[in-house]
């Protein structure tokens, strides 16, 4: 994670060198972290009421790095039009229609049109709800289950939230029009407004004007390739079969559900799902290794600290 951490960092510098991005707000991110790893923790006591926890300084060390890194990431974030123009929505969406005969959004729409408030408010709090179960999972015991899942949850957010979200530049279909004009997805939103979706609406005229405006805020960055709600949704899943398997049935559920209101609600084309969830797949396999290697690490420097302190504690003893 300080490796990640370290990276992210060096990224930001040198886009914010380039006054490309703007300076992070990590009180605000501090805020966000603390509350809902209170949650978490709040969660995990009342199901338990002998809970092994890990070290008190591990946890906070692990609310700080989240808060920092989740501050770092909007402005990483804000900055991708300017490292690389989007690019991507005219042949993602071409490719879509032709293969469906429609737009994924209309289908949807089509099918589970009247359910869009709720869609809309529960799909608006994905963010601190896959805070609470990242915390829910580092506020367990130490094991190699839970390394695995912690490494590849902030491999997911550095490798698909930052790089890859800068190479395949998009803005999603609730974009396209104000982007490049025409009204190639006026029907998605007057089917948002008609039915509802206050949250989606809000929160997209509020990205769009900090983009237009050049103006940071704490809604802004546009990014559509990869879905990293989908993406952090399939996590879930992965993490909830090597963790706490009872689980997995209900990841699977929250992972569709997130992958349909988020083409439902014009914030991704359904193949922005599809390379979050392949992502994240290919970094849950790597990330075994790589924890192996890792605590392997920490092992061979363990050992070599108690090698080097014996003979003084032999001394020590002799004396």
């Amino acid at each position: 994670m300080v490796v990640l951490g370290a990276l992210e960092f060096l990224w930001w510098a040198i886009v914010w060198a380039l006054n490309i991005a703007p300076a992070p707000r990590p009180f605000s991110y501090l805020a966000g972290a603390g509350v809902t790893f209170l949650i978490a923790l709040a969660v995990r006591l009342s199901f338990r009421r002998s809970v092994e926890l890990p070290s008190k300084l591990g946890l906070v060390l692990g609310v700080l790095f989240v808060a920092g890194s989740a501050s770092l990431f909007l402005p990483l974030k804000f900055a991708i039009p300017k490292e690389i123009p989007f690019w991507l929505d005219v042949p993602l969406a071409a490719f879509e229609r032709r293969a469906f005969g429609t737009d994924p959004w209309a289908i949807s729409q089509a099918i589970f049109g009247a359910a869009t408030p709720a869609i809309d408010l529960i799909y608006a709090v994905w963010l601190p709800t896959q805070l609470v179960v990242m915390f829910s999972v580092m506020l367990r015991p130490p094991s190699p289950a839970k390394s695995r899942a912690l490494t590849a949850y902030f491999l997911c957010w550095f490798v698909l939230g930052v790089a890859a979200a800068v190479a395949f530049s998009s803005v999603g279909p609730i974009f396209y029009d104000r982007l490049y004009g025409g009204s190639h997805f006026s029907g998605l939103g007057d089917a948002l407004r008609t039915r509802g979706a206050t949250f989606a609406l809000t929160e997209s005229d509020a990205m769009w004007v900090s983009y237009a405006q050049d103006r940071p805020g704490l809604i802004a960055g546009i990014s559509a390739m990869p879905s990293l709600h989908v993406a952090i949704s399939f996590w879930m899943i992965l993490a909830a079969r090597s963790i706490a398997p009872r689980l997995t049935w209900l990841a699977v559920a929250y992972f569709l559900f997130v992958w349909i209101a988020s083409v439902h609600l014009g914030w991704h084309y359904l193949l922005d799902g599809a390379a979050g969830a392949l992502g994240v797949l290919g970094i849950w396999v790597v990330a075994q290794p790589l924890e192996r290697r890792i605590a392997h690490g920490r092992t061979a420097r363990s050992g070599a600290i108690n090698a080097r302190l014996a003979p003084t504690e032999n001394n020590l003893s002799r004396e």
